[in-house]
Order: C-alpha cells, then structure tokens, then sequence
C-alpha cells in the first residue's frame, strides 16, 4: 500500500523545481524588461492634417505616463465667386482657406494585465487634453444684393478629460502597437460669428470646424512606435 511519504516527496521537488524555474524566468523578464520608454505616432490623426507624437514612460509597478503632443496643419483652395467692384464683374476667389493649431494630451496608464514585457498588456487609466485652433476662412456675405468676400479669423478652444480602456502590444521588444477605447466630458469654446456655420453654411474644414462639441464625446485610436 503507498504511504503519504511516497507522493510528498516528488510533490516537494517537482515544487521546488517549479519555484526555480518561476525564479529564473522572472530573472530573465528583468532583462527583457529594461526597456521603459516609447515613442508612438497615431496614423488616424493624419486624416485631420495632424501630427501627434506620443511619449511614454515607465514610472514603476505597473504604472505609466504618457504625454501627446500634436501640431495641426491644412490649407485648401477657396473655391467661392464674389463681386469685385474695381472690375465690375464676379470672380473666383484665389485666397487660401488656412487652419493651424495644436493640442496636449497626457494619459496615466495603469497596466492591471501585464503582458511579456514592461509596458505591454491591458490597461486603464484617466487622460487630460487641451486643444486650441484658429481658421482662416475666405468667407463671402451678400451686401447691396451682390455677393462679396469676406475672410473670417477664428479659433475653436476645447478642454477634455475622461478615462480610456486599451491594450498594447510589444513584439520583440522594439516596435509597439497602442488600441484604445474610452470617452469623457468635452468644453469648447467658438469665437466665429453667428452669420458663420449656419445650418446652410459649408464650412472648409468640416471634420476640423465640427470639433467646438460639449457633453459626453465617445473616443477610439491607435498609435505605433517604437519602445528605446
């Protein structure tokens, strides 16, 4: 008949060799592990002629900080008719409907799935953004029942905080990829007139000049990069 003895000895070993093996692999994640910084680009940002870099550093225990910076570009031509009074006729505007701007972001990610390496696996965490704009918009108005050029100047101010949900993939500890989710609260500021984005209006940039919205925003993204 087996005794106790008999399975708690192999017990004890087969534990301890799993213990050491448990050590060991945990001693080579540190090394796999030392990188602990990250640049990242969100290519979706491209389709609003924005460039955002993204920078994020491993602060410890499963915690980052991840600070975005983007610089807002677009130019277009202005393709409305007005009445030139020095030469009595209509003409096609030539002037340059113009948008710049930029934007800060800043994100604390709390990684509560960790994945093979130091800033990889599913996290959560709260993020801060603060967007300013300006417009230059070669604007006609009807004046003496003829229609005439008139360029608006403005800008679309917005501060935003909520929370997101996403999870980051690192192969081979060098390139990363960042999905994310989430959504919070949204204040813009407008400075355009009243006569201007009416409901009859088309404005230039409409992805760009739609972006003055307050309330609960819904926000999804990608980013690639590099881990260093």
């Amino acid at each position: 008949m087996l005794t106790s003895g008999y399975f708690l000895k192999p017990a004890f070993v087969l534990s301890m060799i799993f213990l050491s093996a448990t050590k060991l692999f945990a001693q080579s994640e540190e090394g796999i592990d030392s990188k602990k910084n990250s640049l990242k680009i969100s290519p979706q940002h491209f389709f609003t002629s924005t460039f955002l870099m993204s920078y994020e550093r491993y602060l410890g225990n499963g915690t980052t900080f991840q600070l975005s910076g983007g610089i807002l570009a677009a130019e277009k031509d202005n393709s409305n008719s007005y009445y030139d009074y020095n030469q009595g006729v209509y003409v096609n505007s030539k002037a340059k409907d113009k948008a710049n701007g930029g934007m800060v972001e800043g994100i604390l990610k709390f990684y509560f799935i960790k994945g093979q390496y130091t800033m990889s696996g599913l996290y959560a965490g709260p993020y801060g953004k603060y967007s300013n704009n300006r417009f230059h918009i070669n604007s006609t108005a009807y004046v003496n029942n003829v229609t005439v050029l008139n360029p608006i100047d403005y800008r679309i101010e917005s501060y935003e905080g909520g929370a997101v949900i996403g999870y980051q993939v690192i192969i081979k500890n060098a390139f990363v990829m960042d999905m994310f989710v989430g959504g919070g609260i949204k204040s813009s500021t407008n400075t355009s007139p009243a006569t201007y984005n009416t409901d009859n209006s088309d404005p230039t940039f409409f992805i760009l000049e739609s972006q003055d919205t307050n309330g609960i925003i819904p926000r999804a993204g990608f980013r690639l990069g590099f881990s260093f």
